[in-house]
């Protein structure tokens, strides 16, 4: 069997019931076994082979995953660190901010041809509207951080796409 086909109880496996309920909740957090399936293009079938604990996953499709859902990986492998965190959204929204970082991470994502569900552009550009409100309330800084942090992604989204065996790039 190939790469993320192998069987659980072979040399090396360390799948439990634990482990596939901290799978469980990886995936409910990134929009279930559909969510999970559009950001990783694989089939959803094999991703709960992967939960089931019937077949190992590869590592880049659970580190995806894993980041994607804002947790952290060695709390998936051990359960022993606590779930990440992110960086909450200020109650007192600034519209006109939000709004622009949103377009921004869409029209990036449209222009590298990347598909991604509308939840997840709007979970990025939360995650990065967090990290612009909290670093400067200046509007001209802002408006640079926006372009630094589209240049960010965009690297991430090239280094995904050339790495092997990642599958979609999900920055």
């Amino acid at each position: 069997m190939g790469d993320g086909e192998s069987e659980p109880n072979g040399p090396g496996a360390h799948w439990t019931p634990e482990w596939g309920e901290r799978f469980r909740q990886v995936l409910k957090r990134v929009g279930g076994l559909k969510g999970a399936s559009e950001l990783i293009d694989t089939k959803a079938e094999q991703i709960a082979k992967w939960r089931d604990g019937r077949t190992r996953p590869p590592f880049f499709a659970l580190m995806t995953l894993v980041s994607a859902a804002k947790l952290d990986l060695n709390w998936l492998a051990t359960g022993d660190a606590p779930p990440r965190r992110a960086a909450a959204v200020p109650a007192d929204i600034d519209d006109e901010l939000f709004g622009r970082v949103f377009e921004a991470v869409q029209r990036l994502y449209k222009d590298e041809r990347v598909s991604l569900p509308p939840i997840n552009l709007g979970r990025i550009a939360a995650r990065k509207y967090g990290e612009i409100s909290a670093a400067t309330a200046d509007p001209v800084e802002r408006g640079v951080m926006i372009k630094l942090i589209v240049e960010q992604l965009r690297a991430e989204i090239r280094a995904a796409q050339a790495a092997p065996g990642t599958g979609k790039a999900s920055a």
